[in-house]
């Protein structure tokens, strides 16, 4: 018998919802369907959300995008440790916990020119000078922004910081409990180093001795590894009897290098060596270096899942976290 137009009907291919059956369901325009499975901006919180509980019970999958926050982890481009050291280790731990947090990841070569238009779930802030901050500033107003390391203005802002001052008082005290009055700092002139700076001074106050600000100066910049090692040439000239070269960069082998094979100093019997640790190299140097250790992976972790918070549409009170630093007193100071 042939079948009957009912029968034939069940088995015809079920129709696929289109953008206007999901338009119709969600009560919104298909212009603004569309920017929601494109991914597109201009569209709040709530009506995204409506609009993609809704292509769920119609089962459209919409694009990998939707599923996927889009997160930029910025740095600023002329920033000295943006390729290697402190900023660029702690942006590849930014990097891998957005990715397990299924976040999709940019970074953002030309800041200036691509954030403003870029269609962004969040943007973290790993280095900024002053127009960098400007540009964050209007870019705040419509996308959320976390901030690592960042400690001026009035803290009207979220961030997640490692305890710089505290990393400089533990490194500053360590040395002057082994009895370093001449304690010199080698490091450049961003917010960190400034922080390390004043808790370094406060240790050196604290055990009645004066701070040398020749010995404590910051740099702009050290345009070269000759500039850099031309400066602790001279402190060491100056009499100092300790160095700090923080950050969890490479200014501490940079340092040891210089001393050891350019100046013949002996450490830690000649001059003693506080740096920034870094896995895997600090304790496999000649001698194993003391250092601080900066908490990057906790700060990734704290930063991800705020920023992803906040793209989600929760609006926690802005303030400043600050996570602890660790001394690992190793063979570099005696």
């Amino acid at each position: 018998m042939p079948r009957s137009d009912a029968s034939s009907e069940s088995l015809a291919p079920k129709k696929r919802p289109t953008i206007y059956d999901l338009a119709k369901l969600s009560g919104v325009s298909p212009g603004t369907v569309s920017r929601v499975l494109n991914n597109r901006d201009r569209v709040n919180s709530d009506t995204r959300a409506r609009v993609l509980k809704a292509a769920r019970q119609l089962d459209m999958r919409p694009q990998a995008g939707v599923r996927m926050k889009q997160i930029a982890v910025l740095s600023e481009p002329n920033y000295p440790d943006r390729i290697s050291g402190y900023a660029a280790r702690l942006t590849s731990h930014l990097s891998f916990a957005l990715a397990r947090n299924n976040a999709c990841v940019l970074l953002p070569v030309d800041p200036h020119n691509e954030l403003p238009a870029t269609f962004l779930d969040g943007i973290i802030a790993v280095t900024y000078d002053r127009e960098m901050l400007t540009l964050l500033k209007e870019l705040e107003k419509r996308i959320p922004i976390v901030y690592m390391d960042r400690f001026d203005g009035d803290g009207d802002y979220h961030a997640i910081c490692s305890d710089h001052e505290n990393a400089g008082y533990l490194a500053g005290k360590h040395l002057v409990d082994h009895g370093k009055k001449r304690i010199a700092m080698v490091a450049n002139n961003v917010l960190p180093n400034v922080e390390r700076q004043r808790g370094l001074r406060r240790a050196i106050a604290e055990s009645g001795q004066t701070p040398d600000d020749y010995l404590l100066k910051l740099f702009d910049e050290f345009e070269t590894p000759t500039a850099y090692g031309s400066w602790i040439a001279r402190i060491v000239r100056a009499g100092a009897d300790a160095i700090i070269a923080p950050g969890s960069s490479l200014q501490g082998v940079n340092c040891l290098h210089v001393l050891a094979y350019i100046l013949d100093k002996k450490i830690p019997d000649d001059i003693a060596l506080v740096a920034g640790e870094t896995p895997g190299i600090s304790e496999l140097l000649q001698p194993p270096l003391t250092t601080v250790l900066e908490p990057l992976p906790d700060m990734a972790d704290r930063a991800v899942d705020l920023i992803l918070r906040l793209a989600a549409g929760e609006k926690p009170t802005p303030e400043r976290t600050l996570l602890p630093v660790h001394l690992i007193d190793r063979a570099s100071v005696v």
